[in-house]
């Protein structure tokens, strides 16, 4: 037939659309018979024949760079006929092929031939051809949802299935789903949020691994991973303070895995969406962390705090930090106006000053701020000292709290919970193989697979009901063990600096002052960080 064909073409130019799962090149050794046949045929006759070849693109896509040359090649009536070898070559999906086949070609007067298919728009009797379009949409339609589903499957077991790895760590080469500490990188992601935690900003972080020489993540993807990745850098260690951000607000320097957080419209639309928090699959303790949880939140505390720089060169070493007492709005600092009035540098409720009529002025001076949370530090660092018997005594009795009927429990729960959870993850995996191997029906595993899934979204909230119930019973103990480490770090604070603020203070309520002069009166309550006020 395609001989036949063939010898009814006199001077065509042919357009060969060959995609990924056809044959590379009909002039190769292990061309198909029938794509040799039309080669042969098309030089005995000194018909031109052209091949374009979109490799590795799905054919949900018409966004594919061979073919829209080929289009344009059409437009400007450079072809007359496109020879695919089935229909599905041309494209999966139906809409846009039924729009080319039916419209298009025909608009400009291209002849359509899908060899193995039997269609040839020059002959007419292609009644199929929207039959063979639609069940070709339905077979990527149906790939694409086992995808997903195996996808689904391996977040569900806490499996890192991104082709990079973060920077800092590497894949397991035991287990490409785990990760481990990479021993090149690991030290500079402790650094960054070391730094973050300090107080400095992203821009002196960048900064600082760019005059160091660290290479930038996509830069030691290429050149010591070898995993090529797109890239709009100009020098290898050129930081960006983005990039910076992005792995200081990455949980999986905590240990944990978060999949699902993107994904695409439909399986004809490749546009990535971010998927709402809720819906992503987080699975804790999979990995080693590079980071304790107290400095990973100390440095989204501190993130989140913009500094703003002032002609006076000053220091502002309390922002994010004072809070009005009556509205809850940060205090803003006031620099010094002598025509006011005003030698001091001094800070006012930053609503009051946006509008008089919601709040006060709740005005303090910067030195009476910076005494009173000194000497507030320098008060608990002397009472633990001093009490480190009666201290120790006490967390004891918290941690004895522990062993109660109560507690014993939560931990059965939370035990039956997760084990019910991970036999879901079994019984999940064994149907989407059922439906791989077609013993089974895609009704049943849609039925059965959401029914499992709503299971599992019931148990993930008892679970973490759970896992907060534990924590709140042993938070005391363990918040009192963290601030003993803090002040045995900091044995004697003598000047206050952004670092032991954001260390040792969660926040400062300023109330608004009483009195005038002499008789002026302002209560001031600092909020320390892992201990309540009270130590009774």
């Amino acid at each position: 037939m395609c001989l036949k064909v063939c010898l009814r073409i006199q001077h065509c130019p042919w357009y060969n659309c060959l995609r990924s799962g056809a044959k590379k090149c009909p002039n190769a050794p292990n061309s198909s018979s029938v794509c040799t046949k039309v080669v042969l045929c098309a030089r005995g006759n000194c018909i031109k024949l052209a091949s374009k070849i979109d490799d590795g693109i799905s054919g949900t896509t018409f966004e594919r760079p061979s073919f829209k040359r080929m289009i344009d090649d059409i437009e400007a009536g450079g072809i007359t006929i496109v020879l695919c070898k089935d229909l599905s070559r041309l494209g999966r999906n139906n809409a846009m092929v039924a729009y080319y086949t039916e419209i298009f070609f025909i608009e400009n007067r291209v002849r359509f031939i899908a060899l193995n298919d039997g269609i040839d728009t020059a002959f007419g009797d292609n009644e199929i051809m929207p039959f063979k379009s639609v069940i070709n949409e339905y077979y990527a339609r149906d790939i694409s949802k086992k995808i997903r589903s195996a996808y689904k499957i391996q977040a569900q077991r806490g499996n890192y299935t991104g082709v990079v790895p973060p920077f800092g760590y590497i894949k397991n080469p035991e287990n490409k789903y785990h990760l481990i500490p990479d021993p090149q990188t690991a030290h500079f992601v402790k650094k960054i949020f070391t730094m973050a935690a300090s107080g400095n900003g992203t821009a002196i972080i960048a900064r600082t691994l760019r005059e160091e020489n660290v290479l930038c993540p996509r830069a030691y993807c290429k050149k010591v991973l070898g995993i090529n990745r797109p890239y709009t850098y100009k020098d290898d260690t050129d930081w960006a303070k983005t990039t910076v951000m992005q792995i200081i607000k990455n949980k999986v320097y905590l240990g944990h895995i978060i999949s699902l957080k993107k994904t695409s419209l439909s399986f004809k639309n490749k546009k990535p969406i971010k998927v709402p928090e809720e819906e992503q699959v987080f699975m804790p303790n999979m990995h080693e962390p590079l980071i304790d949880q107290d400095t990973f939140d100390l440095a989204q505390k501190v993130f989140k705090i913009k500094k703003r720089g002032n002609k006076y060169g000053f220091d502002n070493i309390f922002v994010g930090i004072l809070k009005c007492s009556d509205c809850g709005s940060g205090l803003a600092i006031q620099f010094p106006n002598e025509s006011m009035g005003r030698p001091f540098f001094s800070y006012s409720c930053n609503r009051y000053r946006q509008n008089s009529k919601y709040c006060t002025t709740h005005y303090i001076r910067y030195d009476d701020v910076y005494r009173i949370i000194l000497e507030g530090i320098q008060e608990k660092q002397r009472f633990v000292k001093e009490n480190k018997d009666d201290l120790a005594q006490y967390a004891q009795r918290l941690a004895d709290r522990g062993a109660d009927i109560e507690l014993k429990q939560i931990r059965t729960d939370l035990d039956k919970a997760q084990k019910r959870s991970k036999e879901l993850d079994i019984l999940i995996q064994k149907l989407f193989e059922q439906v791989a191997l077609g013993a089974m029906e895609q009704e049943r595993y849609a039925t059965l697979s959401q029914t499992y899934e709503q299971e599992q979204k019931l148990l993930k909230t008892k679970i973490t009901t759970h896992e907060a119930r534990l924590a709140d019973r042993g938070g005391d103990t363990l918040n009192f063990m963290r601030f003993f480490d803090l002040v045995q770090k900091h044995e004697a604070v003598t000047e206050l600096t952004s670092e032991i603020l954001h260390e040792f203070i969660e926040s400062v309520v300023v109330y608004q002052a009483e009195g005038k002069r002499l008789d002026r009166t302002q209560k001031v309550v600092i909020n320390f960080r892992f201990i309540k006020d009270s130590w009774n």
